[in-house]
């Protein structure tokens, strides 16, 4: 894969054909996904309406919770002015894989990275100066179009943590005790682990750029076809989700004690109701009531 970008880097780096190609055609590409995406109020409103489908289809129910919302609307908001405190919760978030992983902003960055988006534009110190508040709009933009992605990714990771111990405490495991999980690994319910099992979950259930294969990721480089590393992902979490819930549904765990339970089984069926209410209840329900208006 290295070896393939290489070459194709040469080539439309250093050839005449390859030059024409990244400047009167890539670009282009490049300047209206910017248009219709991070300067695009509609599709900003799109965009955080729309997170809420993965939240729901991890069994997840959006806004339920006051105090997880008010949290993710807080720590979401560090790219911008943030206190101290959730500059350092964002960046433990970052280290977790769980925040900044928008999968059309990170196709739409890397597109502009290979035709140099702008850089001979601004070479002249007349339009460096004329471009310089747009510079800042942009940025500002895509700082937007990432918290909001990032809210929903915090919600969930929230959630996913509330769940995950509330489980093990119902099934008799307290915080501090070891057991045995399903892989046959020597387990300690301690705040870490929950938060990374919860990091984990949102990493592999919720779209996320980091995961997109190099091969998918090249694919924005052709002359048609938009964001396409969303519907890989789309079907590489809604696979794991599935995974996830027949997972949860059937661990069996070893206490301390040495009795066993299967502490998770009540989320791996919420998972798995969440995923089919999503793909398909909730579309279909939707469909006919607005035909029916």
């Amino acid at each position: 894969y290295d070896a393939m970008f290489d070459v194709t880097s040469n080539w439309l780096n250093n050839t005449r054909v390859g030059l024409m190609y990244r400047y009167m055609l890539l670009a282009p590409k490049g300047a209206t996904q910017v248009a219709k995406t991070i300067l695009s109020p509609f599709t900003h409103v799109r965009n955080f309406l729309s997170a809420t489908a993965f939240a729901a289809a991890n069994g997840i129910i959006p806004l339920k919770d006051p105090n997880a919302v008010r949290d993710a609307f807080k720590f979401a908001g560090a790219n911008f002015k943030g206190t101290r405190q959730q500059q350092e919760f964002y960046e433990e978030l970052l280290e977790l894989g769980v925040v900044n992983s928008n999968v059309r902003l990170g196709d739409l960055s890397r597109l502009l990275e290979d035709v140099k988006f702008g850089e001979t534009m601004t070479s002249d110190k007349g339009l460096r100066l004329l471009l310089k508040p747009l510079s800042r709009i942009k940025r500002m933009s895509e700082d937007l179009y990432t918290a909001e992605d990032d809210f929903w990714k915090i919600y969930t990771f929230s959630q996913e943590q509330k769940r995950l111990a509330d489980a093990l405490i119902k099934s008799g495991i307290k915080k501090g005790e070891t057991f045995t999980d399903g892989a046959g690994r020597t387990v300690k319910f301690t705040d870490d682990y929950i938060k990374r099992e919860a990091a984990d979950i949102v990493k592999n259930n919720v779209p996320n750029y980091d995961f997109v294969g190099e091969v998918i990721k090249g694919l924005r480089k052709a002359p048609i076809g938009n964001f396409v590393s969303f519907p890989a992902e789309i079907l590489r979490t809604g696979t794991n989700i599935v995974r996830r819930g027949l997972k949860e549904i059937n661990e069996t765990v070893v206490r301390a004690d040495g009795t066993t339970a299967k502490p998770f089984q009540t989320i791996g069926y919420t998972r798995l109701f969440g995923m089919g209410a999503t793909t398909v209840a909730v579309p279909y329900a939707l469909t006919e009531a607005f035909r029916a208006l």
